[in-house]
């Protein structure tokens, strides 16, 4: 009789040890939720802050500024992971005149990753059919710089980053338009202007799927020179004007209809419509470095 009340006490006991067993563990793992959400939102802040003290903005002529982080990016209910874009906010604070980059079509509207490059929120293109257009861009003359930080998800062949075209439509058989950042087979990345005819600049082995780079092309007036990660390459020739009137995110352009498109996810693009010196791309790449955590080697 004894042994049977002893037995029902210890039994009641290992259900009572469970019952607290479980609660904290419960509370382990909300704090862990907690601790995760936390970081995420410090991490995030602080990005913002870097932006909001970065040197883009001081540097006169900037043109466009896409950037991922800050609320005013994109529309607050799309700032949801995996949420399809339907707008990409510019930044520029020296213009009002705004120029916003969107989706042609649904089919085209690229995701809003929350968890992207260093942690903090991307723009994916998935290399199908995802892409975005800016219009009336209206960059002319001879000079230009532009900045793209980005991760390469998958190669796809002669596709480009970034593209701008000129009144005729092209992104590589006219002088006013250029090839940003075109992938030929070799795994190089080409920067050039007119695909072929006029400066066709490469850069090196592309930094490879999976690595965040930061990608940079100044266009001086004679020369274009090309820089990954801080390390510049050989320059070569680039003379005429440019007459911008549309970029395009994600796809190559042929006769204003686009094909062959980007698989990676985007952080941030910046355009001047004159070519920085030194201490101006230095500037630009060390803010882009700190807050994408890329590791500059130049």
């Amino acid at each position: 009789m004894f042994k049977t009340n002893n037995y029902k006490y210890l039994k009641a006991f290992s259900l009572i040890e469970l019952s607290i067993v479980i609660l904290i563990i419960g509370i382990l793992v909300a704090g862990v939720t907690q601790s995760s959400r936390l970081v995420k939102r410090i991490r995030l802040i602080t990005a913002q802050n870097i932006t909001n003290s970065s040197p883009v903005p001081t540097i006169k002529d900037l043109a466009l500024w896409y950037e991922s982080s800050l609320d005013k990016s994109f529309n607050d209910t799309e700032e949801q992971d995996l949420f399809e874009l339907t707008m990409w906010y510019d930044n520029n604070p020296q213009t009002t005149n705004k120029l916003n980059a969107f989706p042609p079509l649904v089919n085209n509207r690229p995701k809003y990753i929350e968890n992207g490059i260093n942690g903090l929120p991307s723009v994916r293109l998935a290399g199908v059919d995802d892409y975005l257009r800016v219009d009336q861009v209206g960059i002319s003359g001879p000079q230009l710089t532009y900045f793209i930080v980005a991760r390469r998800i998958a190669w796809v062949q002669d596709s480009s980053i970034i593209n701008g075209t000129g009144p005729s439509g092209n992104d590589y058989t006219t002088v006013e338009g250029f090839t940003g950042f075109y992938e030929g087979g070799g795994g190089g990345m080409i920067p050039g202007r007119n695909s072929g005819l006029l400066c066709l600049a490469m850069s090196g082995t592309h930094p490879g799927n999976g690595n965040t780079f930061i990608a940079n092309s100044i266009f001086n007036g004679s020369t274009n020179i090309v820089y990954i990660n801080g390390t510049g390459y050989t320059p070569a020739n680039s003379t005429g004007n440019f007459n911008i009137s549309q970029i395009h995110i994600g796809p190559r352009i042929s006769a204003g209809n686009p094909y062959i498109y980007y698989n990676a996810d985007i952080a941030e693009i910046i355009f001047y419509s004159r070519a920085l010196n030194t201490e101006e791309r230095k500037a630009v790449e060390q803010y882009l470095s700190r807050k994408w955590a890329v590791k500059l080697t130049g």
